[in-house]
Formats: structure tokens, C-alpha cells, sequence
């Protein structure tokens, strides 16, 4: 038994020449973990001051808004047309026009207490029949004072062209006393706060009118009226 392990330490003596030592280990550094918990909480500290200040400025909003109509009390100011007067409505066959003027008589009541309105230049008056232009005018610029009613003469005139199923129709509405038009009103207004001009914003006034007829030299009769506004700021 001692002679059989004797030969194995032999061997084992006579390869330990040729053995290479085992690779050195290299000692890695330690993995880093990112905070995200610290990440979190300040995502969540900014989201919160964000939501803060949003809050205090609806706040602050609220509080002017419900100064001003406290104080100021707003009205919607109205508009009317009251008069249609035509001097002239004429077809012409040989070119296929129609020649048509007429004056409108227009009423704008503004209704507040403190609030000026200021109606500025480049206005514009179309009145049209069946979405066809007849005529087209503009408002004069002025100013508009507080409980303040203002009547004005608007005229208009034109010349369009025209089919035989416009003048056709036009005929029918006339024989039954019943004409439908629309008198289409873009303006610039600005509202007046004590000293203080607001910014300028456009109007825009659809007056749908039904007329007994579009003789010319004649005041049409006005059998019914509907008014829609629409503000572009």
C-alpha cells in the first residue's frame, strides 16, 4: 500500500513542472445602485409646487374675475335692425347683373353703467339672399358711452352677378310677401374700463331677416328678425 501511493506523489512530482499556477482573481468593485427613491421624491416635490402655483393663480383669476363683475357689472349689448329702405334693385339681361342699393337703419344699445365700447375701423356690412351678395357697406368708427343708444344709417350698394334661378326665386318669395335675407356685420370693438382700452377683439353679428319684398324705392316691410354673435379674440 505504501509503494502504490509513493509511485502517485512521484508522478505527481514529475508533472508539477509543467503545472501553471491558477489564474489570479480579480477583485470587482461593488455594483452601484441608483437612488431611484431620491429621484422619485423630487418628480414629486416639483409636480407639487407645479399644482401649487397653478392653484393660486386659478385663485387669483377667480378674484378678478369676480371683482369685475361685482364691480363693473357687464351687460351684453344689443343690436337691431329697424329700417330697410331700398332705392334701387335692378336686373340688367344684357350682362346678367343686379344693381342693388339700399339703406339700413341700425340700433346699438349698450346697456352698462362703466363700460365704454369702441367700434373701430375696418368694419364690414354684406347683405346677402340665398348665400348671394347684394350689397356690402361699413360702420361708421366712434365711440359708444355708458346706457348710450345709437342709431345709425348704413348704406350699401353693389353689383353681382346672377342666374335665372336666383331671379326666379326671388320673384316667388316676392309674390308671397315672405323674402328671406341676411345682413352679415364684422367689427372691430374695444370695451373701455374707466381709462383703461381692453384688447381689441372682432364681432361678428348675423342678422337673419324676412322681408315682405325688395321693390325698389320702397321701405320693405320687416316681418321677423334673428340675431346670433359670435366673438373672435
Amino acid at each position: 500500500m505504501e509503494y502504490g501511493n509513493q509511485k502517485q506523489y512521484s508522478a505527481l512530482s514529475e508533472q508539477g513542472g509543467n503545472l501553471q499556477p491558477p489564474p489570479q482573481r480579480r477583485n470587482l468593485p461593488p455594483a452601484r445602485f441608483k437612488d431611484h427613491r431620491s429621484r422619485r421624491g423630487s418628480c414629486c416635490g416639483c409636480l407639487c409646487w407645479c399644482c401649487c402655483f397653478l392653484l393660486l393663480f386659478l385663485i387669483i383669476l377667480g378674484a378678478i374675475a369676480c371683482y369685475f363683475i361685482f364691480v363693473y357689472k357687464p351687460q351684453v349689448p344689443s343690436y337691431s335692425v329697424d329700417k330697410l329702405a331700398i332705392s334701387t334693385f335692378e336686373f340688367s339681361a344684357s350682362d346678367l347683373t343686379l344693381s342693388v342699393k339700399l339703406v339700413a337703419t341700425v340700433t346699438a344699445d349698450n346697456p352698462n353703467t362703466m363700460i365704454g365700447i369702441t367700434y373701430g375701423s375696418g368694419s364690414r356690412v354684406v347683405v346677402m339672399y340665398q348665400n348671394t351678395p347684394l350689397c356690402s357697406g361699413k360702420l361708421p368708427s366712434f365711440y359708444q358711452g355708458h346706457q348710450n343708444k345709437t342709431v345709425m344709417q348704413i348704406t350699401m350698394e353693389g353689383r353681382h352677378g346672377y342666374d335665372s334661378r336666383l331671379q326666379q326665386a326671388l320673384q316667388e318669395n316676392q309674390q308671397s310677401g315672405s323674402v328671406p335675407t341676411d345682413i352679415y356685420v364684422s367689427v372691430p370693438v374695444s370695451l373701455k374700463l374707466g381709462g383703461i382700452d381692453l384688447k381689441q377683439v372682432t364681432v361678428n353679428i348675423l342678422c337673419s331677416l324676412v322681408v315682405d319684398s325688395l321693390q325698389p324705392n320702397k321701405q320693405a316691410s320687416i316681418r321677423s328678425t334673428k340675431y346670433k354673435v359670435n366673438v373672435e379674440f
